[in-house]
């Protein structure tokens, strides 16, 4: 049975990186966007990374190593290279609040012989914080009295 929080940080890394790319390519040319998760393992101690206040909870995590590839269709060659080096450029001028803001905490490029390709390394770390409160027990009042 897979495992739903590992899944979870999959998607996340999705999203993450959409969020990071420029809103749509030129005229004329279409990206497509793969993610080849290549590991994934749990922060923490077992997955457990601290204590949540407000749900209260438990704050569970993993970390994944994937491969980022976007690739251009459509369109001239040299507006297709253009644009990959537009993308290259775009992703890695970004800042690195703006990548750790995505969870993002390695982002390196990796060598493609596609000139209409661009690969990035990427490591990122998911942290699910608790929807509801789990009800942790945070005082334990012991009311006993002493015998005689």
């Amino acid at each position: 049975m897979p495992d739903a929080l590992s899944q979870n940080a999959i998607d996340a890394l999705g999203v993450a990186v959409d969020s990071l790319l420029p809103d749509a390519p030129p005229a004329g040319l279409s990206r497509t966007r793969a993610l080849d998760v290549r590991h994934v393992r749990p922060l923490g101690l077992g997955g457990y990374v601290g204590h949540h206040v407000a749900p209260e909870g438990a704050l569970f995590g993993r970390r994944l190593n994937a491969r980022l590839n976007l690739s251009i269709n459509g369109g001239s060659e040299a507006d297709a290279r253009a644009h990959v080096h537009n993308l290259a450029s775009h992703l890695l001028s970004l800042s690195r609040s703006e990548l750790h803001a995505a969870g993002i905490h390695r982002m390196a490029r990796a060598d493609s012989s596609d000139a209409r390709a661009i690969l990035f390394d990427i490591d990122f770390e998911f942290i699910r914080p608790p929807a509801t409160s789990e009800g942790v027990i945070t005082d334990l009042i012991l009311d006993i009295a002493p015998d005689g």
